[in-house]
Order: structure tokens, then C-alpha cells, then sequence
């Protein structure tokens, strides 16, 4: 995991408000004093948001297949369900997801609730 992933999910933790660094920003979006969801940006495109009531999870590409948005992609989802054969990963220039042992192709810019 990259310095800035770890940043990115400790600002996800503390439940900052808003957290950027580089390319990557984080906003919190509160109701009341409880949180409602997080939203991580890559380059100004919205690429996940994380509800962690529900631990729903909502991530896009962007329509960027790139090492990093898959990198960024891939640290939210280890983080919210653990890293052991959750994923995303790419195998002649098709991007797959792997959730609870099961593959599928990964729709690029298309929303994917996990």
C-alpha cells in the first residue's frame, strides 16, 4: 500500500471532513454527529463512496484503467472487506473483480456497488 493510501483510509478513520493530498481528496459527509458517507475523488473523478453504516460500497473507474485508480480502488475495498481475494486486477488489458471468490468483468465508468 502507498504512504498516500494509508493517509487516504487514516482520513477515512478519523472522519475528517475533507483530506487531500496530490491527486487524491477524501469527503466526509455528516448527519448530525454521525456519519453519513465518505467520497474519494482520484484526479477530481468521484471513484468510490463508502457508507459506513450500511458498509456499502460504491466504486467507478472513471473510465481511466489506470495502475493508480486501480491501486486507489483496490485499497478501499481491502479496507472495507478485507484484503484476502477482494479486488480488482487486470489480465490482457481487462479489468476484473474478484468480491467473495467470485470473477466478473468490471464495467469501465460504470458504478458498481459492492
Amino acid at each position: 500500500m502507498r504512504k498516500i493510501e494509508r493517509q487516504m483510509l487514516q482520513a477515512i478513520v478519523d472522519d475528517r471532513p475533507h483530506w487531500s493530498k496530490d491527486n487524491t481528496r477524501v469527503e466526509t459527509e455528516k448527519s448530525g454527529d454521525k456519519v453519513y458517507r465518505h467520497t474519494i475523488y482520484l484526479h477530481g473523478h468521484r471513484i468510490a463512496v463508502f457508507y459506513p453504516s450500511t458498509m456499502n460500497l460504491h466504486i467507478n473507474n472513471c473510465g481511466y484503467e489506470t495502475n493508480t485508480t486501480k491501486s486507489r480502488l483496490n485499497c478501499i475495498i481491502d479496507f472495507v472487506f478485507g484484503g484476502v481475494g477482494n479486488g480488482i486486477f487486470q489480465s490482457n488489458w481487462n479489468w476484473y473483480l474478484v468480491r467473495d471468490g467470485k470473477q466478473s468483468d468490471f464495467p469501465s465508468n460504470e458504478w458498481v456497488a459492492l
